[in-house]
């Protein structure tokens, strides 16, 4: 598994934003959504393809998307965006 640094820097986006209103809220999402990438490392092909990007899968994981690829040659899972339902859509 690696997270590439702009899913990092999504990932703290996101949790610092629930940070403000409720810290306690922001640590279990936190959790769930790792939660997610550990059963991707598991089970790449449970998200979905994504059109017009050969090659990129998107899980759901209300309101985040989990955009990744697999790399069968390394036989790994590359996390590349985790993008809020409130953003506009990822072109990845």
């Amino acid at each position: 598994m690696v997270v590439s640094r702009s899913a990092k820097r999504d990932l703290l986006q996101i949790v610092d934003y629930i940070r403000r209103d409720n810290p306690s809220a922001a640590e279990r999402f936190a959790a769930a959504i790792l939660n997610h990438v550990e059963m991707l490392a598991r089970f790449p092909r449970m998200g979905e393809p994504v059109e017009k990007r050969p090659g990129v899968r998107k899980l759901l994981h209300t309101p985040v998307r989990i955009y990744y690829r697999i790399d069968e040659e390394q036989n790994r899972v590359e996390i590349l965006h985790f993008w809020h339902a409130a953003r506009r859509e990822a072109s990845h």
